[in-house]
């Protein structure tokens, strides 16, 4: 071998390489493990001064089993470290500042390394603190030119007084588990009207500052996401003025109401709205229910599904379906531009607004339910409102009960324009002791029904072989459906095996089975 050659081989061309370069490469590591390659050799001791990101973490060893002195003695070791972490960054620009940390009574050290990466110009901050004690975030952190991503996340005790607020590069803003102090009136709604950039909002695990009124109104954000945790009472009011927004996601107890729900470019929405338990426990009773009584008392939604109407894909909870039918004291709006439909179900929770709701989608064309559940309405009335738990029972209105979860025959059924159909977690088993045959009767009572059904989709949760097999030939041997191009797929991702029901154009229905394949 040519020694030329080996000698080339040999050189250390890492070691080679810029410091800038070599501080970008050590910038994805944490902070703790990039300090670690200080002992490799001389060119390495001080690399870690032009590494532009940061990342802290002490929660990983603090940990109870650990015992209180070895806990204490791992968070005066993380102090020192980061210490002169910082020394020997100096006045560097800083990119990105990530710390997780658990403090006691005296914050000022935190407060300190907080101070210091705002001074250098850091883009990127996040900084999340767990303390039995209050901890107010610095606020230098809201007057920070620099900033483009804000991300703040703790325990209750971690508190945000948002006083003056200067964020003007601000484009990101996430907020988890924190609780907002009295400052200068509704402090979320002053946070994030003053954000004059601010194109993402998340607020997560928190609640809303004031239950008098609620607003998020900014021209610029373009995807929000809102997970309210308190579930007890219904804010009186709850506004939108995001004209801009794209994305919404929104979990939050229904409002009383919705005065503004200015969603002008809204592509996309998930929601989650739900009912406080008391009024839970009223609307699902049935008798009360039968009688007349359908809303719930001091919570509408009405305006607010108005003002999303517009969305082309959709996510539905169980509990939002819940809300269609109780605190909607207007018609459910019709969804002129929605092509795609994910409901989820619930054994607890029947779909008395689910036909309504389709009826209003006339250009739906792909529907998605995550399982199969509903409330139980084997248990119908008669004319004189008592139970009969029987297949052939009559409704309210003297019609004969399908025990389907829905009275009668939906009319959005048979002039249903859905081409797609599927159904997550087919097969994933309830209370109910034959759910099964439930499942299975409605996929059946679809096919049947739904005359522009081009694809039907059933992933089935199952590690049973047979059980694919079984839920084909039931398919398999359907004496009409409404849809002779209809394709019919039933696959496994555990056992890994697919098998597939193609229509005739004949009336016979379905008359060719497909063997089963690797997917």
């Amino acid at each position: 071998m040519n020694s030329k050659k080996m000698d080339i081989g040999s050189k250390d061309i890492i070691s080679n390489l810029p410091d800038a370069l070599l501080g970008h490469v050590l910038s994805f590591l944490p902070t703790t493990e990039a300090a670690s390659t200080s002992v490799l050799a001389k060119r390495w001791r001080y690399l870690l001064a032009f590494v532009p990101t940061l990342d802290l973490d002490n929660m990983i060893y603090d940990r109870p089993k650990m015992g209180r002195r070895k806990r204490l003695e791992i968070r005066k070791s993380f102090k020192l470290f980061v210490d002169r972490v910082l020394a020997l960054q100096g006045n560097a620009p800083l990119k990105k500042f990530s710390l997780r940390c658990k403090i006691g009574s005296d914050p000022s050290r935190v407060n300190g390394w907080v101070l210091k990466v705002l001074e250098r110009g850091v883009v990127e901050f996040d900084l999340y603190i767990a303390s039995e004690y209050e901890y107010p975030l610095p606020p230098e952190v809201l007057m920070t030119k620099t900033l483009v991503r804000l991300k703040l996340a703790g325990t209750d005790e971690f508190t945000v007084d948002v006083g003056e607020v200067f964020l003007p590069k601000l484009k990101t803003l996430h907020l988890t588990a924190i609780s907002f102090g009295d400052e200068g009136g509704p402090p979320f709604a002053k946070l994030i009207s003053a954000c004059l950039a601010l194109e993402e909002l998340a607020m997560i695990k928190m609640m809303w500052d004031y239950w008098e009124f609620c607003s998020v109104s900014n021209p610029f954000l373009k995807r929000v996401t809102i997970d309210c945790e308190n579930i007890d009472e219904n804010p009186k009011s709850v506004s939108f003025d995001t004209p801009n927004l794209v994305y919404l996601e929104f979990t939050d107890t229904v409002a009383v109401k919705y005065p503004k729900v200015n969603f002008d470019s809204l592509v996309e929405a998930s929601i989650g709205l739900r009912m406080t338990p008391d009024q839970v426990f009223d609307a699902r009773d049935l008798v009360n229910s039968h009688h007349g009584y359908k809303r719930c008392k001091g919570a509408n939604a009405a305006d607010f599904m108005m003002g999303i109407c517009n969305v082309k894909t959709m996510y539905l909870s169980s509990e939002a379906l819940e809300v269609l039918t109780f605190c909607c004291k207007k018609a459910i709006p019709v969804f002129n531009n929605l092509i795609h439909l994910t409901v989820e179900t619930d054994e607890r929770v029947d779909w008395e607004s689910l036909p309504i709701l389709l009826k209003n989608c006339p250009n739906l064309e792909t529907l998605i339910f995550e399982g199969l559940h509903y409330g139980d309405l084997n248990q119908c009335f008669d004319k004189d409102y008592s139970f009969k738990d029987t297949n052939e029972c009559y409704g309210d209105q003297g019609d004969t009960c399908q025990c389907k979860p829905w009275y009668g025959t939906p009319v959005w059924l048979s002039s249903s324009p859905v081409k797609i159909l599927k159904v997550l977690k087919f097969g994933q088993i309830s209370s109910y002791k034959d759910d099964m045959e439930r499942q299975t009767d409605l996929i059946e009572h679809f096919l049947e029904s739904m005359p522009n059904l081009e694809q039907v989709i059933l992933y089935y949760d199952t590690t049973f072989d047979d059980d694919l097999k079984i839920v084909s030939t039931q398919l398999q041997m359907l004496e009409k459906i409404a849809s002779t191009k209809c394709e019919i797929q039933v696959i496994s991702d555990n056992i890994s095996y697919s098998f597939t029901v193609y229509s005739s154009s004949s009336t016979s229905g379905l008359n060719f089975f497909k063997d089963t394949f690797p997917v």
